[in-house]
């Protein structure tokens, strides 16, 4: 089996070209930040970026080496999963490349059992695999016995311990660090204070995540976890919490991200956990909190990605919203902007072209017509 693998891999470090340039004509372009649409429009990508943006009149043969005409068709930046596991629900290197084929060029994984998906990051940007662009937490920071207590690799100890496995994921490639701090929303709910993750062991672990230079993420889904969270200075939650209004606004205040996980979390359950968690999402949204799209990857199937942003609508928030929630905001947050998140001259060439409007109805973002990462044609 493993000779099968690295045959396959030297297979496709071979037969992967350099980025060619293209030029995209016809579709529309979509400002995230106005919401407009813009008439048809040439787009021409070059090592892996894009070099302009121009109206289609402006095409001629011989642009670049390959012209794909998009008439009809409505263009965005490439999405971002802010919350996947490619460890969980299948092979990792396929369930890197189902999110592709889905439109997700960018993922970031929060927490594994291993530094396995840190490698497969690498062996993506070297391209010799095909995926999406990877950020990765390496180990899940949590307590022994809690509940990111996987295959024995809770951690028992103190502040010290933790520390400990913060420095060895920066020491060993991790982008970000997610910490493990309440259970999941039934005891949440049902027990809104309780949290698992000591103040003392939060505050070090989040202190030592800044001092490498990393996001602290922290899967909080209780008030108090919130609250605790807040004090220690974490940067942001992986899934939807609950929250009543003071807890919110201080998230807004502190520039505390939520990505809500929705699909997976509540799905299509109408209990009061569920209803709290999509009400706590729509007040953090109102109040101001960056709401950011990101499905558990994993929990919910590789490849189905584009359900967390119907929910989302279904939850209150408008289609241009969970776009953002989905490109800029989750750029933003994951320190990408420079790069990604929006479609002008100089960011990556990550684009979607869908087959209808998404600000009409978002469920066109389940079947891209073309998908493009780093300047590389994924989808057809």
């Amino acid at each position: 089996m493993i000779a099968q693998w690295l045959s396959a891999l030297v297979l496709w470090a071979v037969a992967a070209p350099a980025p060619a340039s293209y030029a995209l004509k016809g579709a529309r372009v979509l400002d995230l930040a106005t919401g407009a649409w813009s008439a048809p429009a040439l787009v021409l990508v070059s090592g892996g970026r894009i070099s302009r943006i121009a109206p289609e009149a402006e095409y001629r043969a011989g642009l670049a080496d390959s012209t794909v005409d998009l008439t009809g068709k409505y263009l965005i930046p490439g999405l971002i999963d802010a919350h996947v596991h490619l460890g969980i629900g299948g092979r990792p290197a396929a369930n890197a490349l189902a999110d592709l084929r889905a439109g997700f060029t960018t993922v970031a994984d929060l927490g594994a059992v291993s530094h396995a998906i840190l490698r497969l990051r690498d062996s993506i940007n070297a391209g010799l695999l095909p995926g999406p662009r990877v950020l990765a937490a390496g180990l899940w920071v949590g307590i022994k016995g809690g509940v990111c207590e996987f295959t024995g690799i809770g951690i028992a100890g103190g502040a010290e311990a933790f520390r400990a496995r913060i420095r060895e994921n920066a020491a060993a490639g991790a982008d970000l660090v997610k910490l493990c701090v309440s259970g999941w929303p039934a005891e949440s709910f049902a027990n809104p204070e309780r949290y698992e993750l000591p103040d003392e062991v939060l505050a070090a672990s989040v202190a030592e995540a800044h001092a490498e230079g990393k996001l602290a993420v922290a899967h909080a889904i209780s008030r108090g976890a919130v609250q605790a969270s807040l004090r220690a200075g974490v940067d942001g939650l992986a899934h939807a919490a609950y929250l009543d209004s003071a807890t919110a606004a201080a998230m807004r205040d502190q520039r505390m991200f939520m990505v809500a996980t929705l699909a997976s979390l509540t799905g299509a359950d109408s209990s009061a956990a569920s209803r709290g968690l999509r009400e706590s999402v729509l007040l953090a949204h109102r109040l101001g909190v960056r709401i950011l799209l990101g499905t558990d990857g994993g929990v919910l199937p590789h490849g189905r990605n584009a359900e967390e942003a119907l929910a989302l609508r279904a939850a209150g928030l408008e289609p241009l919203e969970v776009l953002r929630a989905g490109t800029l905001y989750a750029a933003a947050a994951l320190r990408l902007a420079d790069s990604l998140g929006a479609l002008r001259s100089g960011m990556a060439a990550d684009l979607l072209a869908l087959e209808g409007d998404p600000l009409q109805d978002l469920a066109v973002l389940r079947r891209p017509r073309l998908v493009m990462a780093r300047g590389r044609i994924a989808v057809p």
